[in-house]
């Protein structure tokens, strides 16, 4: 497809005087000649509310800018830096630098205020894209200005502020807009925009991106998202980043789309915010770790009442897709109508202008798990499993998410070491090609062409990420020796070769780092050095700590000369180096991770209370509070505690610094932290008022020391609230301020803490037993080891919590118990839970252990009683049972699940009721516990059990992945999938029952037209037969788009073009169905001649029957005879009944009269629904 067919499709109209020079330019800006009044852009404000704008007034805007621009010298060709925040004068700056000819290079704003690193970074910019002017605001004038005089770069900048914008909005009255400026010729080649990332050092990289490239990519994400002219997308990423830039804003924008934009920092304090805005969208972008974030921040019942089901496609890309993020994601919206296959991974890079691959519209993405510990760059990836990924939980590690294939518009192949293509699924270099390939690196010679980084070559990109191709989709498991990314920061090799040369005094040729990042693999760096270890490891390792963090992977690798391998050029091979490390083929070397000591430390002073002060003084944290400060707004009179497990003494090198600012007053501050990344160490700042803070404790006394409270209450109580409180408890202060800190530690004292933590923790040890008990009586024996093992855990926290223990996170119970220094009690709680991990131990065991910690459950399964849920009803049609879940889910039950199912016997024992089997039906009842079809209670009248894992919690009912298996449905319900319990409809109850309605219904229309087209033959009567033999086409075409789940039907015009577009490729016979349906449309008997009777009517039964096979249906002869209408009517009947449940619409209304009637056909005289004498 040529450009502009492109352009027609996706209706940007093209118009100026300037329109045929460049249709790529007119692709992105032609809008500003005939904006629309009824568009707008959205910008989230800081009151929970949005800021519209129209296209008009941002056009005219751009208009007003760009005089100016001219005015201050901008012409074609130049360069202009934008450095504004995300708001409307940036995107009016934008495009009004490009009505000018120019190319634009957004630079990110200062987080707090600038500082020294942001105006190194800002001054390597203007080095490096050399502009003719930088715009900005009157709030960063003297900032940039600053930065200029710097750089030696003359002028000063051009400040856009509401006195240049000329929107409708902010236009005196009565004066007429700016009139578009005479724009120059454009080629397709020309640069529209520099797009700079930063590498640790500072130094800044930028990609030279064409107006071909801006276009050709700005199409294909319309295309891979099925884009329609009044789509709406939502956006937080920042407009600085390319993701943000192209696929958040420009394609929305060039196509003149409504856009809903928020700033990173608004998707920070309010995810919902944006899960909200989706309501109204069909497309977002996102990085993985957005939707990890958004899942633990946003609660279900906060997203309750959203109606997601609109929403059409969800980008995911610019780092390694997480499966965790995404399974929490669609686990938070799964009752909100969204569509789990709405996830569109995606592989990108600036380079490729955005977007390279992606998973398009009506493609379910594919995950994959590999061994990492086989991985060989050159070799076949040896892959353990594979499915279709609908955001549902993924089993064991190593699980990778497929990135879409090559188009079109973009292809991708895998090259090895020499460049020469690779194998289907043989690990190498991704290679990109393709019209969005950038034109190259700004203001370089093209040096670093073979430096095994991203590179261009030969009209392709070398992006230097290691990846495979399976079933010709894309698996990237990240780069091979060129960067690693870190907290969405690219960290460039060749920049951290520089700063450790600079800090440890050594030459900088003896030092090559080589990053290791690879999907399910640890992440981090090896730095490969010619020299004898020494103090300068130390050194070293700072630099990397600062670039890295704590939480990475970090080792050093000593050898002598020889050891760093290099090009003929002298360039490291850091790819091959990567190779040899893990083959273990480098020969003499020292291996240094960050546990091996490399010079002696000195004593410290140790603390009674805080023994990990061997690893940071308190001159050091002192310091580390001091560079916090700096960017943190504290009020002067704050007290201000450590607390955490540096506090505590359990901490280690990857531990976070956690300060907590307490401020005097009642002020209502935010409850999440500031977090910072200092001198290697990530830091927290968390600022609560005195009143906030007082209010916690008060409420963890109140909530926990009444006598009567009761299951219910204890776990519904605020656990982030305690945790709080826990941590507050044995806080040390770092920096006393004004706040009373002895009162409000009297609030809850520390000796009544324990008390209150240990009945908390005690309370959900004792419910997590109690399930341990209950899944052992459904022999569901691993699930009920678990239970225990969990049950155990809160009972010891419990137990630690009454001898002084208050600050109990799982992963330092290990520490605190030999703290206590109770070896009895130490050993054996380690033994019995490394026990039932392997499975060597019983439930019994762990009950008579938890009751030596103060948990008393007994081992009686007649204890644990079935209980009814509400909102869970059961249906049997024509047989088969259907349990409906919240009147939103379907369940189909196994026949051995019917049998368990008709055997509950609410207010039973699970002893009793299995008692009752004449088989074993343990693992039916358990599945039932499972999906919440049921629920059990500790006693006839006791409370439900509310298990929760320790930190997390009360657990909900799990939801199964949708069965796959298609048709979707037949007379008896649902088609059950193969060795499933119950099987989840893969759409909702109403839909369900409607399409299920439909299509007994739609079978009557083919027996009675077929009936009619019998008649007719019979009589000679042509052209009624061809009524009848439109109609029983119809009504078998409406039957097999039933089973399939279509609800509502689409309308009976173009049968054939309805079913290529929904019967699913592959489906069996397909193309032979769409055949004999073409066939039998063109059946007439009202002509004579084209075809007799008794042909015409074998065609048309073949159809039918045809789609009666593909459905998998046998249907009652419903006008054969009085028993098969009565099988009929008995079919319809149970139907009717869920249907009317349900309020679900019925095909035609007078079979509600069967309600009435209980089943019997109205009039009928003393008989029932079979037609019996009663």
């Amino acid at each position: 497809m040529s450009l502009s067919e492109a352009d027609v499709d996706h209706g940007i109209e093209k118009t100026g005087e300037a329109a045929g020079d460049c249709p790529a330019y007119q692709s992105m800006c032609g809008w500003l000649t005939q904006p629309k009044a009824d568009k707008r852009i959205r910008l989230a404000d800081d009151a929970d509310g949005w800021t519209a704008r129209s296209y008009s007034d941002l056009a005219a805007d751009a208009h007003a800018i760009a005089r100016r621009l001219v005015d201050e010298g901008l012409t074609p060709g130049d360069g202009a830096c934008v450095v504004l925040p995300t708001d409307f004068p940036c995107i009016a700056a934008m495009f009004a630098v490009w009505s000018t000819g120019a190319g634009v290079t957004l630079v990110p704003p200062p987080v707090f205020g600038g500082g020294e690193e942001y105006e190194e970074h800002l001054a390597a910019i203007l080095t490096r894209a050399t502009p003719r002017l930088v715009v900005t605001t009157s709030g960063l004038e003297a900032l940039v200005a600053r930065v200029m005089s710097r750089v030696q770069m003359p002028g000063a900048p051009v400040v856009i502020d509401e006195t240049v914008l000329d929107g409708t909005e902010d236009r005196p009255a009565g004066q007429t807009p700016a009139a578009p400026i005479d724009r120059p010729a454009i080629a397709e080649s020309d640069i529209a925009m520099v797009q700079f990332t930063s590498g640790s050092s500072g130094t800044p990289k930028g990609v030279r991106i064409s107006w071909r490239n801006l276009a050709a990519n700005t199409r294909y994400i319309l295309d891979s998202v099925a884009w329609h002219d009044e789509d709406t997308t939502v956006s937080w990423l920042p407009l600085y980043h390319d993701m943000g830039l192209v696929g958040g804003l420009l394609a929305t924008v060039a196509n003149q789309g409504d856009l809903y934009l928020m700033r990173p920092d608004q998707f920070v304090r309010d995810p919902l915010r944006w899960i909200r805005a989706l309501a109204v969208a069909q497309h977002s972008v996102t990085p993985s770790f957005g939707l990890g974030y958004a899942a633990r921040r946003v609660s279900k019942d906060e997203v309750a009442d959203l109606d997601l089901s609109k929403f059409r496609s969800l980008i995911v890309g610019a780092e390694p897709i997480d499966p965790d993020h995404v399974q929490g994601f669609t686990t938070l919206l799964e009752e909100t109508g969204y569509d789990p296959t709405c996830i569109r991974p995606a592989y990108g890079l600036a380079e490729s202008t955005l977007m390279a691959t992606v998973s398009p519209a009506g493609n379910t993405p594919v995950a994959v798990q590999i061994d990492s510990a086989a991985l060989r760059f050159g070799a076949a990836v040896p892959i353990l499993a594979e499915v279709e990924y609908r955001g549902q939980e993924l089993g064991g590690g190593g699980w990778i998410v497929g990135l879409g294939g090559s188009t079109d518009a973009s292809s991708v192949r895998v090259a090895d070491g020499d460049g020469e293509p690779v194998a289907e699924g043989v690990l190498g270099e991704v290679v990109v090609s393709g019209e969005s390939v950038a034109e190259g690196y700004h203001d370089e010679d093209g040096s670093a062409a073979d430096s095994g980084g991203t590179r261009f070559l030969r009209g392709e990109l070398w992006t230097g990420d290691a990846g495979f191709l399976h079933g010709g989709v894309l698996y990237v498991l990240g780069r091979m020796g060129s960067s690693i990314k870190v907290r969405g920061k690219s960290v460039f090799m060749e920049d951290v070769d520089a700063r450790v040369a600079h800090e440890t005094g050594l030459p900088k040729h003896k030092f090559a780092a080589v990053a290791m990042q690879e999907s399910g693999a640890a992440q981090g760096i090896v730095l490969f050095v010619e020299h004898q270890p020494g103090e300068w490891i130390d050194a070293a390792r700072k630099v990397l700590r600062a670039d890295l963090g704590a939480a990475h992977q970090l080792t050093v690798v000593t050898g002598d000369r020889g050891l760093v391998r290099r090009t003929s050029s002298g360039k490291p091979r850091r790819r091959l180096m990567w190779e040899l490390f893990r083959g273990g083929e480098l020969g003499d070397i020292t291996v240094h991770d960050a546990a091996t000591p490399v010079a002696p430390r000195p004593e410290r002073t140790i603390e009674e209370r805080r023994p990990s002060s061997a690893l940071l003084t308190d001159t050091e944290i002192g310091e580390l509070l001091d560079r916090a400060l700096e960017a943190v707004d504290v009020p002067a009179d704050a007290t201000i505690l450590l607390e955490g497990s540096i506090a505590e003494g359990f901490g280690n090198e990857g531990s976070d610094i956690d300060f907590l600012a307490v401020s005097p007053g009642d002020d209502n501050t935010p409850e999440m932290p500031t977090v910072l990344f200092v001198g290697g160490r990530r830091v927290e700042v968390r600022t609560r008022s005195e009143a906030q803070v007082r209010a916690q404790l008060e409420y963890a006394r109140s909530g926990l020391t009444p006598d009567s409270l009761d299951d219910t209450a204890l776990l519904d109580l605020n656990q982030d609230v305690l945790n709080r409180c826990q941590r507050f408890s044995r806080a040390a202060v770092v920096r006393t301020g004004s706040v009373d800190l002895d009162g409000l530690r009297a609030c809850l004292p520390a000796e009544e803490v324990g008390a209150v933590l240990a009945r908390w923790w005690h309370g959900r040890a004792e419910q997590s037993l109690r399930q341990a008990v209950a899944m052992n009586a459904v022999d569901a024996r691993s699930e009920a080891l678990g239970w225990a093992r969990d049950g155990l855990l809160q009972a010891v926290k419990g137990w630690a919590a009454r001898r002084g223990e208050t600050y109990l996170e799982s992963k330092w119970i290990g520490p605190q118990l030999e703290r206590i220094g109770d070896a009895a009690v130490t050993d054996a709680y380690f033994a019995l839970v490394r026990a039932l991990l392997r499975g060597d131990a019983t439930v019994a065991e762990a009950l008579e252990l938890a009751e030596s910690l103060g948990v008393s459950v007994p081992n009686d399964q007649a204890m644990v009683v079935l209980a009814r849920i509400r909102g869970v009803t059961s249906w049997p049609i024509d047989g088969r049972i259907h349990v409906v879940r919240a009147d939103s889910d379907v369940f189909a039950l196994s026949d051995r699940g019917a049998q368990a199912w008709r055997s509950v016997v609410f207010g039973r024992s699970l002893h009793d009721i299995a008692a009752r089997w004449s088989e074993p039906l343990h693992a039916e009842l358990a599945e039932f516990v499972r999906l919440g079809l049921v629920s059990l209670r500790w006693g006839r009248r006791g409370p439900a059990l509310r298990p929760a894992v320790a930190m997390v919690k009360p657990h909900h009912p799990y939801t199964p992945t949708p069965s796959s298996v298609v048709p979707v449905l037949g007379l008896r319900g649902a088609t059950c999938a193969e060795a499933a319990i119950a099987t989840l409809v893969p759409m909702p109850a109403r839909r369900f029952t409607e399409c299920a309605s439909s299509l007994v219904w739609s079978n009557v229309i083919v027996e009675n037209a077929r009936e009619d087209l019998v008649g007719a033959l019979a009589q000679q009567q042509g052209r009624v037969a061809d009524v009848a033999a439109d109609r029983m086409l119809k009504g078998a075409v409406r039957l097999l788009l039933s089973v399939l789940g279509c609800s509502p039907l689409p309308p009976d015009v173009a049968a054939v073009a309805t079913l290529e577009r929904l019967i699913p490729r592959g489906a069996d016979r397909r193309d032979e169905l769409l055949a004999e349906l073409q066939e039998a449309q063109l059946v007439t008997f009202a002509e004579p001649g084209r075809v007799d009777a008794e042909t015409g009517l074998a065609i048309l039964d073949t159809f039918v029957d045809s789609v009666r096979a593909m459905a998998k249906l046998q249907f009652p002869a419903s006008f054969d005879s009085h028993e098969q209408w009565r099988r009929t009517l008995e079919i319809v009947y149970d139907w009717l009944r869920l249907a009317a449940y349900l309020d679900a619409e019925l095909p035609i209304d007078e079979v509600q009269d069967l309600l009435s009637s209980g089943g019997a056909q109205p009039h009928q005289r003393d008989k029932t629904a079979t037609g019996e004498k009663k």
